[in-house]
């Protein structure tokens, strides 16, 4: 638990750097009217986020923190099953993530991956194409805070 502790003060300070430079301020923080707010693990529950990656029955679960990942501004955890990996795919936006459990590469092609422990971070650039896989034998979760809806487009094969 304290590790998440930890990646979760990491990722409030990326929330509060990556709001203060969106264009829509106003989005950011979510509807609390500044009230402090303590969601315990136990609040966050998954959803299947429909992802389909090159590795058969493998995919990837997301739980909304504050915000939509499918409507606009948001933080949010995400699951990968272990063994998950994706095409090679982009997203519209720019997004930045904290490795919360697991092992994670996100890697762009030609590029050597780097393995992604507990408390690695990476910044996605919207439009570039990348790989993201879970590589350790137990479930990968991150976090991710975006300033639009998260997407993703596949190029198989």
């Amino acid at each position: 638990m304290k590790l998440r502790s930890l990646a979760l003060v990491a990722a409030a300070a990326i929330s509060f750097a990556t709001a203060s430079q969106a264009q829509d301020a106003a989005a950011y923080p979510p509807k609390n009217d500044g009230t402090s707010v303590v969601l315990p693990e136990a609040h966050f529950k998954f959803q299947p986020s429909g992802a389909k990656g090159a590795t058969p029955n493998k995919g990837i679960q997301y739980s909304n923190v504050w915000g939509d990942v499918t409507k606009g501004a948001h933080g949010a955890f995400f699951l990968f099953d272990p063994g998950f990996k994706s095409y090679v795919h982009t997203h519209t936006y720019d997004y930045y993530a904290v490795v919360i459990k697991g092992t994670l590469q996100n890697y762009q092609p030609g590029q050597k991956p780097d393995n992604l422990v507990a408390g690695s971070y990476w910044y996605q650039r919207g439009g570039e194409k990348h790989t993201t896989a879970c590589v350790s034998k137990t479930p990968c979760e991150i976090y991710i805070v975006q300033s639009e809806k998260f997407d993703a487009q596949n190029f198989p094969g």
